[in-house]
């Protein structure tokens, strides 16, 4: 992974670590962070919320965030409307997922239900509200 280790996904739990990854994403958008540090922060996510490797979180973060020209996140102000707009990368990440020639066929199945888990997890963290909360709270409730 770019900026973390597997044993610091251990030491501070599944759930938190990918919440906290969720919350380093909408801040870099909220700041105008460059493309190339949330493709990283992306790329964290996935590999650690999917269970991947880095090779296949990068395809679908380039396909979904670096090549998506369509998609302006930086420029969305509102914090409810950023949240949705990041829903909707992971969700489009989960349909990429399906059809790639780089996921073993053996490991599709594992990493569909790893996408859903993951996006539930967000949802119910972040998309209640009107930006992220507390990721302790979210990572025990």
């Amino acid at each position: 992974m770019y900026d973390s280790d597997p044993a610091d996904i251990e030491e501070v739990g599944w759930a938190q670590f990918v919440t906290d990854a969720w919350t380093q994403i909408f801040v870099g958008y909220e700041s105008m962070t460059g493309i190339r540090t949330l493709g990283r922060r992306w790329s964290d996510l996935l590999q650690a919320g999917l269970d991947c490797s880095q090779e296949v979180a990068d395809l679908l973060v380039r396909a979904e965030v670096v090549e998506r020209a369509d998609r302006d996140l930086i420029s969305i102000h509102d914090p409810g409307r950023l949240l949705s707009a990041m829903d909707e990368v992971l969700a489009d990440m989960g349909a990429d997922l399906a059809d790639m020639a780089e996921v073993p066929p053996a490991d599709l199945d594992r990493l569909l239900a790893s996408h859903h888990d993951l996006r539930a997890l967000l949802r119910a963290s972040f998309l209640a509200s009107d930006g992220p909360r507390s990721t302790e709270s979210s990572a025990t409730g």
